[in-house]
């Protein structure tokens, strides 16, 4: 993790108070261990490879697991809570789950409710493994049989922009409005496989500079706020405001939204959740 974070042999060996070929040494091990190359080396800059990437999100979970046995261990006190923990792929997805926490909170009053924001591709590993309790997620296709899928709404795409666009007359959106139009969309990998199709149709042979990529919804609105273009995206926290366009894409289809978990079978937590989840996600999502 130190090399990660430094990409620096030398300095990860400095902040751990250790030589620098023993960090060397460790991470060989580890390399050997794994049959992976984490890092790419050369004389003068260190580099995560993608393998080296996905095992990063396995190796801050290990670290979290063992700090937390680490202070249960060395508290006085049993911490009594019990953990009930949601995945999510971004800080929106729980922004409707007040309602719902608070009555669970009524009815198992040491519920201790933790949040974990992964990547997608390491959301249903932990499900498998039962390191998550629930993911809330857009649908996506080739997950083993032993997860479940419950939907809770269908989301339909929108078209967010600044009041002085050319768009701005327009009270709804076509596929063909937008192709006329610079685009801000989500990046490919970080997005759910029916926003990934409407991209390939959207994007098609468009020039790339006629196309802005972000990594989140909230850096999307803000560019489209800032008038680089229309920001097409799934419209369920989306909130309207005078200094934004809220434009519905009327011949996109909407996107299945809803909550994985691995079974409810001894789970009283997962089902209560499960109970109380669909009413409040139909409430908090826009007309």
């Amino acid at each position: 993790m130190t090399v990660a974070e430094t990409l620096s042999f030398a300095r990860a060996a400095e902040m751990l108070h250790v030589t620098q070929p023993a960090v060397t040494q460790q991470i060989h091990a580890l390399e050997s261990e794994l049959k992976l190359q984490l890092f790419r080396r050369t004389t003068r800059t260190v580099e995560l490879t993608q393998e080296g990437l996905l095992f990063l999100g396995d190796a801050k979970a290990m670290l979290e697991i063992f700090e937390r046995a680490k202070r249960r261990a060395e508290c006085s006190v049993a911490d009594t809570r019990e953990p009930f923990v949601i995945g999510c792929h971004s800080n929106n997805d729980i922004l409707y789950l007040a309602r719902t926490l608070r009555q669970m909170k009524l009815r198992f009053p040491s519920l201790y409710p933790v949040f974990r924001v992964i990547p997608f591709q390491h959301l249903y590993q932990r499900l498998s493994e039962e390191t998550v309790d629930v993911v809330i997620a857009f649908r996506e296709g080739g997950l083993k049989k032993t997860i479940h899928y419950q939907e809770l709404i269908k989301i339909p795409l929108v078209g967010l922009g600044a009041p002085d666009s050319s768009l701005a007359q327009k009270s709804e959106l076509s596929l063909g409005d937008l192709k006329q139009e610079p685009l801000i969309v989500l990046e490919p990998q970080k997005c759910p496989e029916e926003y990934r199709k409407l991209l390939h149709h959207l994007l098609g042979d468009r020039s790339p500079m006629d196309v802005y990529f972000c990594g989140a919804a909230e850096m999307a609105v803000t560019l489209a706020r800032a008038g680089y273009g229309i920001a097409v995206l799934p419209g369920l926290f989306q909130s309207r405001s005078q200094s934004l366009l809220y434009l519905p894409v009327v011949d996109a289809e909407p996107i299945s939204y809803g909550v994985y978990y691995k079974t409810q079978a001894g789970h009283p937590l997962r089902k209560a959740f499960l109970k109380g989840i669909k009413e409040a996600v139909a409430d908090f999502a826009m007309p």
